[in-house]
């Protein structure tokens, strides 16, 4: 992979979502949607699609319904659709594969949140969290405690 453009978009700022949408019809190769299906009734699904580029486009989700599961556990997803599933039973896996993936194309993870391992700021990453707003990783440094 020798050019990686990356795009964080504010999907709370409508006219910026919708020029977004406008000016950028075809021009992905993957969209990873990490707000789909997450638990408020989030669904971006149909309206990035359009987004992809013609056949080799990829769209990633890394949450979703029960309708994404059965169609993700039968086989049925739609053409250019994926599902990101992990299992808490053997998510070593898992990490080990995104690793693989990060290390492989040069992409860092944006951190949002960087705060010692103590109960207070525990607590406030908590809250940062549940607030649905981060944009990025919220990580904890034991070395900071």
């Amino acid at each position: 992979m020798e050019n990686i453009n990356l795009e964080l978009v504010d999907y709370t700022d409508d006219k910026a979502m919708s020029e977004f949408k406008e000016k950028n019809v075809g021009k992905f190769d993957c969209i990873y949607d990490t707000a789909t299906g997450s638990g408020h009734g989030e669904n971006y699904v149909s309206s990035m699609a359009k987004l992809l580029k013609d056949v080799t486009g990829e769209y990633v989700q890394i949450n979703g319904g029960i309708a994404t599961l059965m169609r993700y556990f039968t086989g049925t997803m739609k053409p250019q659709q994926n599902f990101f599933f992990t299992s808490d039973e053997d998510n070593q896996t898992d990490l080990v594969e995104i690793t693989r993936l990060l290390k492989s194309t040069g992409v860092k993870p944006h951190i949002d949140l960087l705060k010692p391992f103590d109960a207070e700021s525990v607590a406030e990453g908590f809250e940062h969290l549940k607030g649905r707003r981060t944009k990025g990783k919220a990580c904890r440094d034991l070395c900071l405690s």
